[in-house]
């Protein structure tokens, strides 16, 4: 439970970078949203990694960084995939690109940290008390 409620802060965390720097780069710089979303999940996709590697999984000791980094790398490449998939079906019904955002991400939490937790740092404590 404790690693479960981690997840949901860092990935709060994480996402705040994620939004703002997809926001920044939709709004102000004027970037296509696809290619933002991708180049935030990656910014976000870094922060996260490392908090989660060492904060929500206490995984630093439970595996190989390599091992797990490439793992966490191939998922946060099939979430960009689906939350892009995702982002495009949405934009068509949702005015703003940033609110299609939320809603395609909001949408991949559970699955992602499921598969944070079984895949890419599987076998680690998962921190204290679960």
């Amino acid at each position: 439970m404790r690693a479960a409620a981690l997840y949901v802060i860092v990935q709060l965390l994480a996402y705040g970078l994620d939004i703002g720097t997809f926001a920044l780069l939709v709004e102000r710089f004027a970037v296509a949203p696809l290619w933002a979303n991708i180049s935030a999940k990656a910014v976000a996709g870094c922060f996260a990694f490392f908090t989660h590697r060492h904060v929500t999984f206490d995984a630093a000791a439970g595996g190989r960084l390599s091992d797990q980094a490439l793992r966490y790398v191939l998922l946060l490449i099939a979430n960009s995939v689906a939350s892009s998939a995702m982002l495009a079906l949405f934009m068509r019904v949702v005015p703003s690109p940033v609110m299609a955002k939320i809603i395609a991400d909001v949408i991949l939490i559970a699955v992602s940290f499921s598969l944070s937790k079984s895949v890419v740092f599987r076998g680690a404590k998962s921190g204290q008390g679960n």
